[in-house]
């Protein structure tokens, strides 16, 4: 059976193994502590997909508040669907509850950064509605 929930600190192990599959190389431990952060800040949330009872998607969204817009903004921060189901509807249902979640706290818009090299993500997320905007800046500090 299908189902989305709120992640909890035992998906770690999954959620570390779906990262690597982006290249993201990190210990259990690593992980378990990012998402104890994460699970302990209101302005946070997790959700893990599983089918049969096993992690396979997660996403991470951040609430803000900016101050130019009425709504807050939702950032994805990380979304991944394991390489094995990907193309069966476990990124858009992630996607679409997310997006309910989002209007349902009254967002004025939802967003996200996705690496270029992530062809096939840009497309699903255009058919989700998104539009790229070419510019993105960081510093890594």
């Amino acid at each position: 059976m299908d189902n989305i929930r709120n992640a909890h600190l035992d998906d770690a192990g999954k959620i570390r193994e779906l990262l690597e599959q982006l290249g993201y190389l990190h210990t259990v431990e690593f992980i378990r502590t990012k998402l104890a952060c994460l699970l302990g800040d209101n302005s946070y949330r997790v959700f893990v997909y599983e089918i049969d009872e096993i992690v396979v998607s997660f996403i991470t969204l951040h609430f803000s508040v900016q101050i130019a817009y009425e709504g807050e903004f939702t950032t994805i921060g990380f979304f991944v669907v394991d390489e094995n189901v990907r193309s069966k509807g476990v990124g858009k249902a992630m996607e679409e509850y997310c997006t309910n979640l989002a209007k349902q706290r009254g967002c004025a818009l939802m967003e996200l950064y996705s690496n270029e090299k992530r062809v096939d993500a840009h497309r699903f997320y255009e058919r989700q509605g998104y539009q790229s905007y070419k510019r993105y800046f960081m510093k890594m500090l």
